[in-house]
């Protein structure tokens, strides 16, 4: 399917989590020809995934998204090495990293808010350890915060 959709040579294909149920082998090998057939065809891919692995193999930024609204956009590198955003971070440490000495997981407490219902403020707020006022408030705007590194997080700044 992939490299029928690249046949035409699109300038933007987008895979909406592509290697969804499959083992880890037959996954390997997916994201090895999803590279290599971007390269080759000289397209983007806009990969859609929860799995911070799989975006980590085959993307250059990495966009990271909260009930709806995107809190951090990063090269792969600045994301793993520094995440700005508190969401981010959470699934960073919810990553296992498998050492005998790291027996449990962080999981982020709380739950998703029930987009039905309007959020005045950050979506995150309610689950957030950094939490203020203000993100109760109003949502945050998509700052830069570093050189290429954007955060909707009101930590640094308006």
């Amino acid at each position: 399917m992939i490299a029928m959709a690249l046949a035409e040579k699109p300038a933007l294909l987008i895979a909406d989590e592509p290697t969804t149920a499959l083992d880890v082998t037959t996954q390997a090998q997916v994201l090895k020809l999803m590279k290599g057939l971007m390269n080759e065809v000289q397209t983007s891919i806009l990969l859609i995934t929860h799995d911070l692995a799989v975006a980590s193999q085959v993307g250059d930024r990495i966009v990271v998204m909260y009930a709806g609204d995107v809190v951090e956009d990063a090269n792969v590198y600045d994301l793993f090495s520094e995440p700005l955003h508190p969401y981010s971070q959470g699934l960073l440490a919810c990553i296992p990293s498998g050492s005998k000495d790291d027996s449990t997981l962080k999981p982020i407490p709380g739950t998703i808010p029930d987009l039905r219902y309007t959020i005045t403020g950050c979506k995150f707020a309610s689950r957030c350890p950094h939490a203020m006022k203000v993100c109760h408030e109003k949502p945050p705007g998509l700052i830069e915060a570093k050189p290429k590194h954007m955060v909707a997080c009101f930590l640094y700044g308006e």
